[in-house]
């Protein structure tokens, strides 16, 4: 019995757009965002479904209200799905975290998997609460399809896991672009990914080439 989920990283905030390093900020969608969810909600329409979960953040939700616009699905909100809790650096650009905190920088660019957030999260933390989260999602849904609106940060603890089975593959890990469908099979307690990072659904204008911040390489503000 297959399991499937469908992780869609949330739409274009801006955000997204003015380059910050966003977390836990809740940004509100951009006019691109807007046009991406548009075409989102499309590609869904005919998809069967059969549950819908999202972030609480308002780029994720709104990308859940995509996915399900054709379906009526109740949304399922969980903090679990939330992006990465990045503390002091909340909302800051990404000079700014270069030149502010400059050792945090250093641990995200070098060491990623061992990176502590001042006054938020370890990536050790983010892990542990993006796959328990995922793990609990699958055990409701056996044998059925899920739709998930989440984080680039939350699906990249997502990745590695499946990919290499622990956080320290973080450094190799794929990124994601703004609603990027990415497909997750769970049979018998295996995950593979069947799918990572489409975007065949956005034109090439919509489509913004997803980032791998590396703070160290920006240039101060």
């Amino acid at each position: 019995m297959v399991t499937r989920l469908y992780i869609v990283r949330h739409c274009q905030s801006t955000g997204n757009i003015a380059g910050r390093f966003q977390g836990r900020f809740d940004a509100p969608v951009s006019p691109q965002g807007e046009q991406q969810l548009e075409l989102l909600s499309l590609r869904f329409r005919n998809e069967a479904i059969d549950a819908v979960y999202s972030s609480p953040l308002t780029r994720a939700y709104r990308t859940a209200e995509a996915i399900n616009r054709f379906h009526g699905l109740p949304i399922r909100v969980e903090e679990g799905l939330s992006e990465i809790d990045v503390g002091q650096l909340e909302s800051l650009l990404l000079g700014e975290i270069a030149v502010k905190y400059p050792e945090t920088a250093r641990a995200w660019d070098e060491t990623p998997e061992a990176c502590q957030f001042p006054g938020g999260e370890s990536m050790g933390q983010v892990y542990e609460r993006v796959n328990g989260c995922i793990d609990r999602i699958i055990a409701e849904n056996q044998g059925r399809t899920v739709a998930v609106a989440t984080h680039g940060g939350a699906i990249r603890c997502l990745y590695t896991r499946v990919a290499s089975g622990s956080l320290a593959g973080l450094r190799e890990s794929s990124v994601f672009g703004n609603t990027g469908v990415s497909v997750l099979e769970e049979e018998n307690g295996v995950l593979t990914w069947a799918m990572v990072n489409d975007l065949s659904h956005l034109p090439e204008e919509l489509s913004r080439p997803p980032v791998r911040f590396h703070f160290g390489e920006a240039a101060p503000v």
